[in-house]
């Protein structure tokens, strides 16, 4: 009866958040697109995690992210949604849809455990940081990973509140796959029957599918499920903006989404190629600018820079050129170290033939392609087979159903010559610098389709593919099954015995000593048990030398090394 219990406080915790997001999403839009928007309870919830990333880290330049400021801010953003009438929709399909949304992520959260290694060794520690700091000057001295954190550490320690405790790390990332699978379904569904958006429809039902196959475990994503989410999110904006080149709207929520992308993943900093695209070839600039959309944007995006300056000395954390050698927190060593390090890693360094190559020397020269094909690329392969599989099969369907023309289309689609050629520079780059397949997902899958656009879905015949609409539903429908079953399976099979994912890693206590500087002045907490988990903070697992100064109530950590 306890353990029931215990369940049904964790779904209606999840149903909380759920319906948060929705709600934060709502004002989001009310506040710099002047509309209220009732009937996108999905959407919201999406946009609903931008805007608490934008509050959480403008709070943090001035408070911790403790209790108090959480349940304070909480408070404030419900009764905002409640001042602009977000609760005056109807009550029966509010909860309906917080139902749907909470199930599919409390099946995601349950025995799950976090992403390993990173979520014990920098995730929840920088979030234990925020929630015991504001921003701390030059935190990337005392683990590196500090300097390049995701936008979702933020989000997530925002839900350390009286609600949640520090569970609350654990929720918003799995609701981030729920809102979006939703989402796609709701438009495929509504846009299919429309001809002039059938095409696009169908091109939506294969980026859920596709997310389903590769997004279906919690401890897979870490900070990589959900920038490959909201990179499909702003190719459906970027579809839907090429049948209606005039809605701004539709612009500002491509920026907002590709800007977001970024705040998670430094990597796709390309996807503000985007926006800026549109930006360039729109006659009426002055229109983009002056709204304030482009304002919230801006001040987003320098917030971040002027964060990441403070925290590593860096804008664009490792990007050598993007630091400021005149900043007394400059680590030049270090930033040098950790840019070839990451890349190596991701090339398959640690199963190198040649073991005298260090990072420096195995990354140059292509020194490390036949150790990346010989062994990660298989696992890419292994990944990547079912969606082509699955994309070939649409093809001999549409093909031997007479459902695509016999002559190749005239039509003009320079958006998807255009956006073939960019996703392909999205894999290049991707294969050039960080080739690891969780950090390619959205870049290669979506380049994929694009060729079987080229290949077929640009000639299907749309007044013949609605008799296939039953056909995809149940396709739909089986995603949705084989998602269930996937963790139904896991929590079967799982040792765990807490129901959200472990904060510390599992068998072992976390041990923290404190550590002084030369002057006896304490400085900061080192593990010496593994990973620092949401220990005392702030913590390193590593052995680091450095000094703290307070400069005007903000710490400040200088590398003495």
């Amino acid at each position: 009866m306890q353990l029931l219990i215990a369940h049904i406080l964790v779904f209606i915790q999840i149903s909380i958040a759920s319906l948060f997001f929705s709600l934060s999403g709502f004002l989001l839009k009310y506040l710099i697109f002047k509309k209220k928007d009732f009937n996108e309870f999905y959407e919201n919830g999406l946009f609903g995690f931008i805007l608490i990333g934008f509050v959480s880290l403008g709070l943090n330049f001035f408070f911790p992210l403790n209790l108090l400021t959480n349940n304070i801010a909480f408070i404030i953003i419900v009764i905002l949604a409640y001042k602009f009438d977000f609760f005056n929709q109807n009550f029966f399909k509010l909860i309906k849809n917080i139902f749907f949304v909470t199930l599919i992520s409390y099946l995601f959260l349950i025995y799950a455990n976090v992403n390993r290694p990173d979520g014990f060794t920098y995730h929840l520690p920088y979030s234990q940081i925020i929630n015991d700091h504001k921003i701390i000057i030059g935190l990337s001295n005392l683990q590196f990973r500090y300097g390049h954190i995701s936008i979702f550490q933020y989000i997530s320690s925002f839900f350390v509140n009286s609600i949640y405790s520090k569970n609350g790390l654990l929720i918003p990332i799995s609701l981030v796959p729920s809102f979006f699978y939703i989402y796609c379904v709701n438009k495929f569904i509504n846009d299919f029957d429309n001809i002039k958006t059938r095409l696009n429809s169908y091109l939506v039902f294969l980026l859920f599918v596709t997310s389903v196959y590769a997004l279906s475990r919690y401890s897979g994503w870490g900070n990589d499920g959900q920038v490959h989410i909201f990179y499909f999110l702003t190719i459906i904006y970027l579809l839907d903006l090429y049948n209606n080149k005039n809605n701004l709207n539709l612009f500002y929520k491509i920026s907002l989404t590709s800007l977001f992308t970024f705040l998670i993943k430094p990597f796709h900093l390309i996807t503000l190629l985007i926006p800026f695209a549109y930006f360039v070839f729109y006659k009426k600039k002055i229109n983009l600018i002056k709204s304030r959309s482009s304002y919230f944007l801006l001040i987003f995006f320098c917030m971040w820079i002027v964060k990441n300056v403070l925290v590593s000395s860096c804008a664009i954390y490792p990007i050598l050129i993007t630091c400021s050698e005149k900043l007394s927190w400059f680590n030049e060593s270090d930033i040098i170290k950790e840019s070839l390090s990451g890349e190596a890693w991701s090339k398959d360094w640690i199963n190198r033939e040649n073991k005298s190559l260090d990072h420096k020397d195995y990354v140059k020269d292509f020194n490390w392609l036949k150790t990346w094909v010989n062994n990660h690329f298989k696992i890419v392969l292994e990944k990547v087979f079912p969606v082509i599989l699955f994309l070939i099969l649409n093809f001999l369907l549409l093909y031997f159903s007479k459902c695509l023309k016999k002559n190749s289309s005239k039509k003009k689609d320079n958006l998807f010559k255009v956006f073939f050629y960019f996703s392909l520079l999205t894999v290049f780059l991707w294969f050039i610098k960080f080739p690891l397949y969780r950090f390619g997902i959205s870049y290669i899958y979506s380049f994929i389709i694009l060729i079987f656009y080229f290949i077929y879905i640009k000639n299907i015949n749309l007044n013949n593919l609605i008799k296939f609409k039953s056909f995809f539903i149940i396709i739909i429908c089986f995603s949705f099954f084989g998602l269930f079953i996937k963790n139904v399976s896991r929590i079967y099979d799982t040792k765990n015995a807490s129901i959200y994912p472990y904060l510390i890693k599992p068998n072992t206590t976390p041990v923290v000593k404190q550590i002084y500087d030369l002057d006896g002045n304490f400085t900061h907490y080192q593990s010496i048990s593994g990973a620092c988990s949401v220990s005392k903070s702030p913590c390193t697992h590593f052995d680091v030398s450095v000094t703290k100064d307070i400069f005007f109530g903000y710490q400040i950590f200088k590398n003495t090394k």
